[in-house]
């Protein structure tokens, strides 16, 4: 990140104003700002290259592009208490995932230049160095995915697990079909076909595996070959959360 300029003004441990205007990856403006939503300050940041912010943030690596806004909790004076956030990534590239590249083999969006996804949600939780990640889901075209876990910044590691969704759009429907969706669909935003993984290593250098029998077990039956890698309780609803 370059060209940055931020300007905070802080009373007892507690952030009263901010505002963040710099450049990241090719250029690319990143802007932030302390807003007032639901009777509650959010810090909020937004870019046109999450890939970018991620590698600078060394979180992840392997994302290209992507239209990004993030809210969360500003830091207290406490530093022990948690940071609860909201994070929206569109139109985004993941490229060099190995195992990623497999699951969407057969599908012609699928190519050497990457597989591509129309948007990310993911509901987070900062707190003593750790982020604890819950009821991420990631939508496109050719393969959907849901995501939980941490990242342990101190510990330097990631465990994360989920479901790949190929063909999200259609294999979704059979979630969205009330009691029976639970059963064939194992839930809104998995489907009646999956495949189990699991994020694992350091955060520079994750490593993703797959369980290619899961997608033998329709919707709830594939439980009993998640990883369960990362899990954890959900956090409070954050503001804006709802359809965001």
């Amino acid at each position: 990140m370059r060209s940055v300029d931020i300007k905070l003004t802080r009373r007892g441990g507690t952030i009263k104003s901010f505002t963040l205007g710099g450049k990241i990856g090719r250029d690319t403006p990143v802007v932030g700002d302390l807003r007032r939503a639901q009777n509650r300050d959010v810090l909020y940041l937004e870019t046109n290259d999450a890939g970018a912010f991620f590698r600078f943030a060394d979180t992840y690596a392997k994302m290209t592009g992507g239209q990004m806004w993030v809210a969360m909790d500003p830091p207290s004076g406490d530093a022990t208490a948690a940071q609860e956030g909201l994070l929206n990534v569109k139109d985004f590239l993941v490229k060099g995932e190995t195992a990623l590249d497999r699951v969407v083999a057969n599908n012609p969006n699928g190519t050497s230049q990457g597989v591509g996804f129309s948007r990310m949600r993911a509901e987070f939780t900062r707190q003593g160095g750790q982020l604890r990640i819950k009821d991420g889901v990631v939508r496109g075209p050719t393969v959907g995915a849901t995501i939980e876990g941490n990242i342990d910044y101190p510990g330097n590691e990631v465990r994360m697990s989920g479901t790949f969704v190929p063909l999200f759009g259609l294999n979704n429907m059979f979630g969205q079909i009330p009691i029976v969706g639970l059963f064939l669909g194992g839930g809104s935003n998995e489907g009646l076909i999956g495949i189990t993984y699991e994020v694992v290593g350091t955060p520079g250098a994750p490593v993703l595996r797959v369980n290619p029998i899961s997608a033998m077990a329709p919707g709830v039956f594939r439980k009993i070959f998640e990883f369960g890698t990362g899990k954890q309780n959900a956090p409070a609803d954050f503001p804006g959360s709802p359809n965001n």
